[in-house]
């Protein structure tokens, strides 16, 4: 039996060996020419709000009639398509890395060829200044890098839309608790809501009616502020509103607002947040019973009206009686409140408030305002650590010392212009706005607003900034 299968086998080895030495053909194929591509990398850098130029080299020896199909992409980018020998855009899709795909098609015979390469989307906002002006009705965001250079309506060049009219204030989301500590966003608020755009795309993340599990029928906006926990808080519709952060910071219901605090309340501007090692904490103003009014957070914030001990008798914080102009706190001992009585006059209140233990209002004083001819509707306030108060006034900014009621002019001339925004970025440098520029304003110890330096081509009359430091 083996031999059999030797004799067998050995037999089909030779027919199989014969089969193969037999066939001398003689093939020969005529592959279609392929383009050859030089200059085309395999990974590009692509700064967002930045012109993206790909011109990579393309030649054939036939002069063949050639078109291009560019394609980008990535988990969160449906494919964007572009045709041309070279790939021009202006890059607004984010950052993170983003893949491409060449596609070159040889039209005299069908042939597609394919090359791949990747974008690694950086931004140019990561340090910096976000401006928010109106110009011509029109609100504009537009961003100034260290070295002074100007990138005007950014958003509306990017995005192809126009952001929301009558903006009030920009707020920069920050999480204090996540490494590195960073602006994610910014909420652009206006009169009757806002948008929140990506600090690095400048994409619309979502609107403020977005922002509400349930939203209201209208959302006017008096006030809001960032939290230590990257979300908004303020006054909306005269209730106090705080974003939702009991749950992952990626997750899409992170910041939204739930229910507004409830009470029988109705809140001013001049709002106070403050946050520490304990919590978050508020007081408020009530516009009808004309009051300072605590509310707890215990996970959202809870009103507790005038539920707090009073010390000292320079006035009364339960019963304050004046209309608000605007009440702040300026450092962590002490706040302020200017305020106007029936009779027109213009007071100015000075009060502590221990917000930790048992909650306490130590009132210091009350007395009538040394210059109100200067406070006007479109005032704007700024005060230092140090409890020195800065405002504007028509084409003028001043520094006023309530230690001593000294009052005094900043040199700097605006050239006759009203000072819409003033802004302190830190405790020794005040920045002012006027239609078309931002002022730079030295207010160290010895200085009395002095030019540090001017940034002209702002689209319209500035609003507000926001610095981002990385």
């Amino acid at each position: 039996m083996k031999k059999l299968l030797i004799i067998i086998f050995s037999v089909s080895l030779a027919v199989a060996f014969n089969s193969c030495y037999k066939d001398k053909g003689n093939y020969s194929y005529n592959l279609p020419e392929e383009p050859t591509v030089t200059n085309l990398d395999t990974v590009y850098k692509a700064v967002v709000g930045d012109s993206l130029i790909i011109t990579p080299t393309i030649t054939t020896k036939s002069k063949a009639n050639l078109s291009f199909d560019w394609r980008i992409g990535g988990p969160t980018v449906s494919d964007i398509h572009f045709s041309g020998s070279s790939l021009r855009m202006l890059f607004g899709l984010g950052t993170g890395r983003f893949y491409g795909h060449l596609t070159i098609i040889n039209n005299d015979n069908g042939m597609h060829y394919f090359h791949d390469f990747y974008i690694d989307g950086i931004t140019n906002f990561s340090v910096g200044t976000a401006v928010l002006s109106v110009e011509n009705n029109v609100t504009q965001f537009s961003f100034i890098q260290p070295d002074g250079a100007l990138q005007p309506r950014l958003y509306a060049a990017l995005q192809g839309e126009n952001l929301p009219a009558k903006p009030l204030c920009m707020v920069p989301t920050i999480h204090q608790q996540i490494v590195p500590i960073t602006v994610s966003s910014y909420w652009v608020l206006t009169e009757n809501g806002g948008v929140q755009i990506s600090a690095d795309s400048l994409k619309r993340v979502k609107d403020m009616a977005g922002n509400f599990f349930n939203a209201p029928d209208t959302t006017k906006v008096t006030q809001m502020s960032g939290t230590q926990l990257g979300v908004i808080t303020g006054v909306i519709n005269n209730r106090l509103y705080a974003g939702f952060w009991q749950t992952w910071n990626m997750a899409p219901i992170y910041g939204m607002f739930g229910l507004a605090a409830g009470g029988d309340y109705t809140l001013s501007n001049g709002l106070i947040y403050t946050s520490g090692n304990t919590g978050d904490f508020y007081i408020g103003y009530d516009a009808v019973k004309k009051d300072i009014i605590r509310f707890n957070v215990y996970g959202q914030p809870m009103y507790f009206g005038t539920q707090y001990s009073v010390i000292g008798t320079a006035f009364d914080p339960t019963n304050v009686g004046l209309d608000l102009v605007t009440m702040m706190q300026v450092n962590k001992g002490n706040c302020f409140l200017f305020g106007t009585a029936s009779d027109g006059t213009l007071y100015e209140l000075k009060f502590s408030v221990n917000f930790t233990g048992p909650f306490q209002v130590t009132t210091i004083y009350k007395r009538a305002f040394v210059q109100p001819s200067l406070i006007t509707a479109t005032t704007k306030w700024q005060a230092t650590d140090d409890e020195m108060f800065y405002f504007n006034s028509g084409s003028k900014v001043y520094r006023y010392n309530p230690t001593n009621q000294n009052l005094t002019q900043l040199t700097t001339d605006f050239g006759g212009k009203d000072v819409t925004m003033i802004k302190l970025i830190d405790q020794n440098t005040l920045v002012a706005g006027v239609d078309g520029s931002l002022y730079y304003l030295n207010i160290s110890t010895g200085k009395n607003g002095d030019l540090i330096k001017k940034i002209d081509g702002i689209p319209g009359s500035p609003v507000d900034i926001a610095v981002r430091a990385q």
